[in-house]
């Protein structure tokens, strides 16, 4: 127990670290990882039949998809904000979904999405000068 304890502590200081000095394209980086790990957690959570598991990363999963929708500039971002905003609030409605039926194959659906776009965004940032 104290072994789970010492390293989820850590896993958090990593995390605070890797935030603290992040530019805003790196902090949603970060988000994107942070969403694909929740939902694949939260994947194996329901095929383990593990609730508590379940209840943690469905929230977190959650929780992120609210931070990346509520982070869009819809001023500048114009038509891409407007389709990422539909995407989360796809994405948002399929993982309530998937928790409330114990669909783990929805989830693998959301997963696909998300990834598509956080390697889309990772080569923008790849791309961008102003990154380097």
């Amino acid at each position: 127990m104290y072994h789970r304890d010492a390293i989820k502590a850590y896993q958090e200081a990593e995390q605070d670290f890797l935030v603290e000095g992040a530019d805003p394209h790196s902090l949603v980086q970060i988000l994107y990882t942070e969403l694909i790990t929740s939902l694949d957690r939260a994947h194996l959570a329901m095929e383990q039949a593990d609730l508590s598991a379940k209840s943690t990363h469905i929230s977190k999963t959650l929780s992120i998809i609210h931070v990346l929708s509520a982070s869009l500039d819809f001023e500048r971002g114009g038509e891409v904000a407007i389709s990422l905003a539909r995407l989360y609030e796809w994405s948002r409605r399929r993982v309530i979904e998937a928790s409330r039926n114990n669909i783990a194959a929805t989830l693998g659906e959301v997963r696909k999405a998300i990834a598509e776009i956080a390697e889309a965004w990772n080569t923008i940032g790849q791309n961008d000068p102003r990154a380097a």
